[in-house]
């Protein structure tokens, strides 16, 4: 049998692709780890470099090998994670990217569930638009977002479907006449439109909906989140796009009222983002666990 420490060093000279960097982080000399890469090669009877300017690439033989041992070394990593975490009595920080109303409307069951089964974990969430949240998720400042889904999904992110909303346009009592009828998205165009700025999903989902159509919806006003939006509409301001399941209590009080356009804005999906191969915290994970149950 291959000792697993081959592997190991094997991983992190593909990772690189060079061994001088793969010495500094195994902490072990060049010519070590060129002995190392040879012992293996001989053991597994494959060439698994090729030797360029740049330092190595992996033949096709290395490239399949690196697969599984990718997936190895994520699994370890998850076990010591897994381990480190129980030997702490479940003590860590769980980072959740996720907005204020997504939060107030869905997640606030599963956090009060989650805090009387984890007491001794600290949550801590961001509420900045989605485009910020995934810049976080990368730089590893949050452990999971929780969002509406992008039209355009992205290769290096993982995307659970947990629901679903309806995005509709909703004026105050100044436009309850026009809430009377049917109108198209070039007729409500000619009034004042407000919008959240970008990067945001809704004003990527609204105008991905838009360019479709070959219609340019202008916003008087961008405005950073979907709980201000709302306020200005309240006071006149300006017709509004906003998630139909934030404002239910205004439409049944008349403080809101509905203004159907055509066609008809698609409903759209809410989930969980992570990034791919990325290995979840124990904290994480309890939480999807949760979530998942539901669902």
């Amino acid at each position: 049998m291959v000792d697993l420490e081959l592997y190991r060093i094997f991983y992190e000279v593909a990772k690189a692709g060079n061994i001088t960097q793969a010495s500094n982080a195994l902490n072990i000399s060049q010519p070590a780890v060129t002995k190392h890469i040879k012992n293996l090669e001989y053991q597994l009877g494959a060439t698994l470099f090729i030797r360029n300017r740049k330092g190595v690439i992996l033949t096709e033989s290395g490239k399949k090998l690196f697969v599984y041992i990718k997936q190895a070394m994520n699994l370890i990593s998850y076990a010591e994670k897994e381990i480190d975490e129980l030997q702490n009595m479940y003590t860590g920080t769980l980072k959740l990217g996720v907005g204020t109303t997504l939060t107030k409307k869905y997640l606030l069951k599963y956090i009060k569930e989650f805090h009387k089964l984890y007491p001794n974990i600290t949550i801590e969430i961001s509420t900045d638009p989605t485009g910020e949240l995934k810049e976080k998720l990368k730089l590893g400042m949050i452990d999971l977002i929780i969002a509406k889904m992008p039209k355009y999904k992205e290769s290096e992110y993982e995307y659970k479907v947990l629901g679903k909303l309806e995005d509709i346009f909703v004026g105050n009592e100044k436009y309850q006449e026009l809430s009377q009828k049917e109108i198209s998205l070039e007729e409500l165009s000619t009034y004042p439109i407000l919008l959240q700025k970008n990067p945001s999903s809704s004003r990527e989902y609204i105008d991905s909906v838009c360019h479709e159509r070959n219609i340019e919806l202008k916003s008087i006003m961008n405005i950073a989140s979907s709980n201000l939006l709302i306020d200005f509409v309240k006071i006149g301001y300006g017709i509004g796009f906003v998630t139909k399941q934030y404002v239910l209590e205004e439409l049944h009080t008349k403080e809101l009222f509905e203004i159907k356009v055509r066609p008809t804005i698609p409903p759209r999906e809410f989930g969980l983002i992570q990034l791919k191969e990325h290995v979840l915290s124990f904290s994480a994970q309890a939480l999807i666990e949760l979530i998942e149950r539901d669902n």
